[in-house]
């Protein structure tokens, strides 16, 4: 490394020692060096931007010390008899050094740039600006000296050698100030961390010049920021060797910015396992289909997931293949896991059909949200109607999130008519979302999106604050009011934190939990079972009621209500209207309706539409009527004026 020399005005750089001691952390940084290259080939590589960067860096790095234990060797041993020699390679040293600087710059620039021509634009101008530094040094008359074990150079190359060096070193931490927002803050960390450590030890050396510690150094600099950010493992799975989700991520933003075409599929697998596998058989099928894969050209495998993986194919003439290939390996592996064994395929013909990788990821991932079957035969090739249905979905997600931030969710109230007391007694609560321009969104546009999202947890909240706040402002119990239905989503029910959260809500407003009823769904209680009835118990001790919506959709009908702790079951419309078109179907009712009342549990019917239907309802002895006869869902105010004038 550089330093001054300690007196008048001569310049001295790296005045060595050539004792054991310094020979031998030269050999060390070498050997550091070798080590962490050759393990570094031993993995496959994406060939990322950083990674090139990194080797440069690193095969930089082993040059520089290299050269400077041989200028070491050659001034001791060759400056009597072979000064020309010693002087080639002390100068070779001297640049090698401002090369370190500009491959340290260089690696961030990776980082940051990952348009390959804007990188091609550094590497010219860093390579100039190093060429034109080793023109001037090799032009510059340079001083070899060697005063009993201590040997070192000075004179006007090293003074330029301090320059361009420090020129490189003062260039990349702006830089990496200057791009700390675009560039990986880790990275950025590191680097700055390095050329610290390799600062400090020229600052040591220069003051205690009989310790070699600046190409000691800059091999550490480099080790670490091999293991902080440059080891292969960080990319691969330690269970396949395959490459693993950060990897994906990384060479498909690579290969969006270089505009390259490429396919993209999906495999995954339903082993029909038990969480007591605790993951082993899937660890075990996916070591399997790794160590098994057939050697595919120009295609890079992905595990994504315990029971997935992706494949990236850059050989689009000859991509048909390579994926019929590939299914006929699938196929042949999961005919020998055994019939409980389903592999199901998603398949991108072109990358191109999306704008960049991150909306490529969040298509794959829909496509998998759609694919309800896992079979041997389930393969779905996204097109450009299914693309354009998940970005109307994606708008709808954004749509969501805007509206419930911006207060844009509302809650309408459908009355419900009791029978026996000739009047209505409650309301259903359903949201309803509105535009930026006031217009009305279709629940079914927006709930299913919220419900594949996890957004529906949040949207059940502020539904339900909403109607705890409208029940205590406006007292509708004075109305005769005495509860108010509100429904929970198949998420909500599996959602272990329910019941604090609703009981919260209520305390927060005060209301008497005898004005709550919760709906539940036969497809709820059966999807998460055991926590829909913690939930409910808590509830229930609380003071809260609830109802089975929906009965006639789900699945094992009755057995929900023998099962589930409920008061009401609701007819879903579809079966009040059967009732009066389909005569088996009026059998079927008409047994439910017997066997519901036998266990001392009221009926509501949805869907009544006519006086017709209304008066036969009445005469089943339905308990609870509700449907667009009496009124359709309601705003507040609207749903506050209907019950003044009707009750």
């Amino acid at each position: 490394m550089l330093r001054q020399k300690r007196r008048s005005t001569v310049s001295v750089l790296l005045k060595r020692s050539h004792s054991n001691m310094n020979i031998q952390a030269q050999i060390c940084g070498i050997i550091l060096l070798v080590i962490m290259f050759l393990f570094y080939r031993r993995y496959e590589s994406l060939r990322l931007n950083t990674q090139i960067g990194f080797q440069a860096l690193m095969l930089c790095m082993l040059l520089c010390i290299f050269l400077d234990m041989l200028s070491i060797w050659a001034i001791v041993r060759l400056l009597l008899d072979h000064r020309g020699t010693v002087y080639v390679i002390c100068k070779a040293y001297l640049m090698s050094i401002v090369l370190v600087g500009f491959a340290g710059f260089w690696y961030e620039c990776t980082d940051v740039y990952e348009d390959k021509k804007k990188l091609r634009q550094v590497a010219v101008t860093g390579g100039v600006a190093w060429l034109s530094g080793c023109c001037v040094i090799a032009g510059l008359p340079l001083g070899i000296y060697k005063m009993g074990r201590v040997v070192y150079t000075a004179g006007p190359a090293v003074m330029v050698t301090y320059f361009f060096t420090g020129m490189f070193i003062l260039v990349n931490i702006v830089f990496t100030l200057a791009k700390r927002k675009q560039a990986n803050y880790r990275r950025s960390q590191v680097i700055l961390s390095w050329l610290a450590l390799w600062f400090a030890a020229a600052v040591v050396q220069f003051f205690n010049n009989e310790l070699l510690l600046v190409g000691y150094a800059g091999a550490l600099g480099v080790l670490v920021i091999f293991f902080r950010l440059e080891n292969p493992e960080y990319l691969a799975d330690a269970v396949t060797g395959l490459f693993n989700q950060d990897g994906l991520l990384l060479y498909a933003r690579k290969l969006y910015n270089e505009k390259k075409p490429f396919s993209l599929m999906s495999i995954w697998w339903n082993l029909g396992i038990s969480q007591a596998d605790e993951g082993a058989r899937e660890q075990a099928v996916m070591a399997a289909f790794a160590r098994r894969l057939p050697k595919l050209d120009n295609t890079r495998v992905f595990k994504m997931a315990d029971d997935e993986v992706w494949m990236i194919f850059e050989d689009m003439e000859h991509v048909e293949d390579t994926v019929e290939k590939v299914r006929s390996f699938v196929e042949y592996g999961r005919r020998e896991l055994g019939g409980m064994a389903q592999a199901a395929f998603t398949y991108m013909p072109d990358a191109a059909m999306v704008g960049d990788y991150q909306e490529m990821v969040h298509l794959m991932r829909y496509a998998r949200w759609k694919s309800s079957d896992h079979s041997a035969t389930n393969f779905k090739e996204v097109d450009f109607d299914f693309v354009e249905q998940m970005r109307k979905e994606k708008s709808m997600e954004q749509m969501l999130d805007e509206a419930m931030k911006e207060d844009r969710i509302e809650v309408f109230y459908q009355p419900i008519f009791s029978t026996r007391a000739k009047k209505f007694v409650s309301a259903e609560a359903l949201v309803r979302m509105r535009d930026r321009d006031g217009n009305l969104v279709p629940p079914g546009a927006f709930i299913a999106v919220a419900e594949a999202n996890g957004k529906i947890l949040q949207l059940g909240e502020i539904v339900f604050e909403k109607v705890c706040r409208f029940f205590t402002k406006e007292q509708l119990e004075q109305y005769g009011l005495h509860y108010i239905e509100v429904n929970l989503s198949v998420v909500q029910c599996g959602y272990p934190g329910l019941a604090d959260d609703y009981i919260g809500i209520m305390e927060k407003y005060q209301i008497n939990p005898r004005y709550i009823n919760l709906e539940i769904t036969e497809s709820a209680s059966m999807a998460a079972k055991k926590t829909l009835l913690e939930n409910m118990r808590r509830l229930m001790e609380y003071g809260v009621c609830f109802s089975l919506d929906d009965f006639g959709t789900g699945q094992s009908n009755l057995n929900y209500i023998v099962d589930m702790p409920v008061d009401i079951v609701k007819f879903d419309r579809e079966m009040s209207q059967a009732f009066f078109q389909d005569e088996k179907a009026k059998y079927v009712m008409n047994a439910a309706m017997q066997m519901i009342h036998g266990m001392k549990l009221k009926i509501v019917s949805e869907g009544i539409e006519t006086e017709e239907q209304y008066l036969a309802m009445e005469e089943l002895s339905i308990d609870y009527i509700q449907g667009y006869y009496f009124s359709k869902p309601l705003p507040e105010a609207a749903f506050l004026a209907f019950l003044q004038s009707r009750q």
